[in-house]
């Protein structure tokens, strides 16, 4: 607590002093007008009174307004301690680090001032370190995607990349062309450092597609109309053993039935449902035939997958 306290007031005086050299700053690059300059000043400005009132979240929002407008090094202190207050260490740290490395004309408080945050915000990270190959692999961290390069102790067909992150459960997944994607999951300590080495393992591009085990489609239909052609042929067996015999009756003086009309028409329904019987049992037969036992219709790579029946 003492020390949050000490940061909010020392961190009060470098304000001030950020504002006064930020009012008299260089001349922007030709890409900022006066405006814009002037805009970032206000923004600033009250990014100050939000700071002093520790209104972090306000605060960080008019910095990072300032910064957009006008990226003077200035502002990076001030951005850096507002970011390191809601809980963004990551960002702070950079800002920090380019603040004391970038701003010539920062003031001894203001110096002192970052190198504390800095130290405060390296309490809260940790360093992910993932050697990965081939060196084309992409690599992204709780689904961000991050930068590698080529480490002195990275092999030499293999790349490295280093990410600060907050402790905690880290999520890394390494992707490549041609390659079988890969995911590791890495537990980070405070001030600490997780390391891990990830090899893609090739994708064998002239590995066969697996052989179907189950029968096609083909072979489905060919014997469920095998299976037609046998129903019809019993059916038009039966009836026409029917219509013969009401065609007997009809023509035997003897029979009961001799001339009647009712055993003529009988016989005809049978007999016309005989003949309908008898060619669905052929047609269906011979498609059954065609499917099963020919190459008829079939593709090139059917003919690979299932093989031939023949007789």
């Amino acid at each position: 607590m003492r020390s949050r306290l000490v940061m909010t007031l020392l961190l009060a005086a470098c304000a001030t002093t950020s504002v006064s050299r930020l009012a008299h700053a260089d001349e922007p690059p030709i890409t900022a007008d006066a405006e814009s300059r002037e805009k970032s000043r206000v923004a600033f400005r009250k990014g100050v009174a939000q700071l002093r009132a520790q209104d972090w979240s306000s605060a960080r929002a008019s910095f990072e307004t300032a910064w957009s407008l006008y990226p003077h090094p200035s502002i990076l202190l001030n951005l850096g301690i507002a970011r390191l207050r809601t809980e963004d260490p990551v960002r702070a740290e950079q800002d920090l680090v380019r603040f004391l490395s970038e701003d010539v004309g920062a003031a001894p408080d203001e110096l002192a001032g970052a190198r504390e945050a800095l130290a405060e915000a390296r309490t809260k990270l940790g360093t992910l370190r993932i050697a990965v190959s081939p060196p084309t692999a992409r690599v992204a961290v709780d689904g961000k995607a991050v930068e590698t390069v080529r480490g002195a102790d990275a092999s030499a067909s293999g790349v490295v990349a280093e990410v600060r992150a907050k402790p905690g459960r880290h999520v890394v997944a390494v992707e490549a062309e041609g390659y079988a994607p890969a995911r590791r999951e890495l537990d980070l300590a405070a001030r600490g450092e997780a390391v891990a080495t990830v090899a893609l393992a090739p994708v064998d591009t002239t590995k066969k597609p697996p052989v179907a085990s189950g029968p096609s489609t083909r072979v489905i239909v060919g014997w469920s109309l095998a299976g037609l052609a046998g129903a019809a042929l019993i059916t038009g067996g039966v009836t026409a053993l029917r219509a013969k015999t009401l065609s007997t009756e009809y023509d035997d003086p003897t029979s009961a039935r001799f001339q009647d009309r009712s055993a003529r028409s009988s016989g005809i329904a049978f007999r016309t449902a005989a003949d309908i019987g008898l060619s669905v049992a052929i047609l269906s037969g011979a498609a059954a035939v065609i499917l099963l036992f020919t190459d008829v219709g079939k593709s090139s790579s059917d003919v690979a997958r299932f093989g031939t029946l023949r007789w």
